[in-house]
């Protein structure tokens, strides 16, 4: 793996270097400052498979550069996470509505750290399918005989299929890593919901692969304005379902919630009837956090989340590490 590292003190590089080298990666590149790093990566001499930043630098900061790099062609899809001492939430949120896949605090942890590289190996494995699936989608949006192409491709339902170009859509394991660096109060005060397009399977069965895109893309508007307010990350999980977190003590009003998806949704019905196509039907399930007595992990909120929308009827039990909202 070709991995750049970018942080303004060469004391930290040095320390980094040689704690991905214990693990391994040897083929490390330190850039001290992020303008540097902006050069070399548009220069684009040597191609990198990993970037990882530190947020607080001189110039430009780790987040702008982040989100610079994610204009790079051959970068929107490289793994980037950032490793910097900054742990406030408002930084982690910036972090990852820029793009980044992952946040790791310092000092570093080198049990952490072996972590998170395994995870972003995994990311690198599945991103040349997410990568050519991204670019069919952001070219039919331009050309409309990409319709042949991209229903040439080979994903199902189950795809969490990403959805460039929306600010607080960030992917499926980004929103997990969201979940996780998260501050402990912030943790506790995270509320996780799900909203399920119940006729999303009818859908994809009926419908071209750009109409499907174009469905999930309406609705990622949708929750986009409905949900501004909340400052919520929202990530697409795969078979017509969305989930999003907010970080509150006041809990989410979900019926209201789906109230206004609704009615938003209801500007795109003409379109929708032009076409042929069904309308999307949304459900939001109940919101969920963790339970002050147990310490779930991220994708234990997620799946209870999804659990939720998925049977709306059936009560978690109450000895579940999980409390609904």
């Amino acid at each position: 793996m070709r991995i750049l590292a970018v942080d303004d003190e060469p004391l930290f590089l040095e320390l980094l270097e040689a704690a991905l080298r214990d693990l391994g990666f040897t083929d490390v590149t330190p850039i001290y400052s992020a303008k540097e790093a902006l050069r070399e990566l548009e220069a684009g001499k040597k191609g990198f498979d990993c970037i990882l930043l530190d947020i607080r630098m001189p110039g430009m900061s780790g987040v702008e550069l982040c989100r610079n790099i994610r204009a790079i062609a051959g970068h929107k899809r490289t793994p980037i996470m950032m490793v910097t001492a900054l742990t406030d939430r408002a930084y982690i949120d910036d972090a990852f509505a820029a793009g980044a896949s992952d946040y790791l605090t310092k000092p570093l942890d080198p049990l952490e750290l072996k972590v998170r590289m395994s995870m972003i190996e995994r990311l690198i494995a599945e991103q040349s399918r997410n990568i050519f699936l991204e670019q069919s989608v952001e070219a039919s949006a331009e050309d409309d005989d990409a319709e042949d192409d991209i229903d040439t491709l080979d994903f199902d339902f189950a795809a969490a299929v990403p959805m460039p170009g929306l600010d607080r859509i960030i992917d499926w394991p980004a929103m997990e890593n969201y979940l996780s660096s998260l501050p402990v109060k912030d943790s506790y005060a995270a509320a996780v919901f799900a909203v399920s397009i119940r006729n999303a399977a009818a859908f994809f069965a009926c419908a071209s692969r750009v109409d499907y895109m174009n469905m999930l893309h309406d609705l990622g508007v949708t929750l986009e304005s409905v949900l501004k307010r909340h400052e919520a990350m929202i990530s697409h999980a795969g078979r017509g379902v969305f989930v999003v977190a907010t970080i509150g003590t006041q809990e989410p009003d979900v019926q209201r919630i789906e109230g206004q998806i609704r009615e938003r949704l209801e500007d795109y019905r003409q379109i929708y009837d032009r076409d042929g196509l069904p309308m999307p039907e949304i459900a939001v399930g109940q919101a969920v956090r963790k339970s002050l007595f147990s310490r779930p992990n991220a994708g234990d909120l997620l799946r209870a989340a999804m659990a939720s929308v998925e049977r709306p009827a059936v009560l978690l039990p109450a000895a579940a590490v999980l409390q609904t909202a």
